[in-house]
């Protein structure tokens, strides 16, 4: 009888084990398998922290599709692709409408007072004219970066400018060649816009002090937000085609 009991068990102790090392193996290949193709975008490579992307993914199924369609129509009459403006948005206000910042920016493009004068808008915080005007205005500063520079650096400026002025833009191009880099090249001049907050380099340049550490990261997050909207766009079900 004692035998039998032992037998028991060791038997019961061997299912187990095999049980446990079966759902160890299992664990892995479910979560890849049950993975959405969102869910996913964090493993493509991206520089931005997990929890940031986790919320920016929450974001786009419940504050952009209020919006793409702005966005879409933003970009038909500017030729700026939406998925940019959208990122833009994003870093500037995380899609929040009624967004408001301390310097007296406000709405989905923080729009300065100024700008939006410029731009015809009265109400900074109307979704649609924030976009519309946010896309003119940042077409306006694409125009503007000189033609000898090409992309995608051209539209790294103009995103720069956006942040920073477009006037600092042009102050960091002439320290840049007076310190022997190459103005028309994004990478060697975000290497110089931190320069333009120390007074021994900006106090004889035009437009004087600038935080110029900011905008190489503001680029990088609005390059991180657009990869990761586009794969998102593009794993989205196409329409079927009529044939004609």
């Amino acid at each position: 009888m004692e035998m039998l009991k032992y037998l028991v068990k060791q038997i019961t102790l061997v299912v187990l084990l095999l049980a446990a090392i079966l759902m160890l193996w299992e664990i892995p290949h479910y979560h890849q398998n049950a993975m959405s193709h969102s869910d996913a975008v964090p493993m493509l490579g991206n520089k931005l922290p997990p929890y940031e992307i986790q919320t920016f993914l929450r974001h786009i199924d419940t504050r952009l599709p209020y919006y793409r369609e702005e966005f879409q129509e933003a970009e038909k009459k500017t030729g700026v692709p939406w998925t940019l403006l959208a990122a833009v948005a994003y870093q500037e206000s995380k899609w929040n409408r009624h967004a408001v910042s301390p310097t007296g920016v406000r709405g989905l493009m923080m729009l300065t007072r100024s700008t939006a004068s410029d731009l015809g808008i009265q109400n900074r915080l109307d979704p649609a004219k924030s976009i519309s005007g946010g896309a003119r205005y940042l077409s306006h500063l694409h125009k503007r970066v000189p033609s000898e520079i090409r992309m995608p650096d051209r539209m790294f400026m103009a995103l720069a400018a956006y942040n920073v002025g477009f006037g600092h833009m042009k102050d960091a191009r002439l320290l840049a060649e007076r310190l022997g880099k190459d103005s028309t090249k994004w990478d060697e001049l975000k290497q110089v816009l931190p320069l333009l907050a120390q007074k021994e380099y900006y106090e004889d340049l035009p437009h004087r002090y600038a935080r110029g550490a900011e905008p190489d990261t503001y680029v990088k997050r609005i390059r991180a937000y657009r990869k990761i909207l586009q794969q998102i766009i593009d794993r989205e079900p196409k329409a079927p085609q009529v044939e004609v």
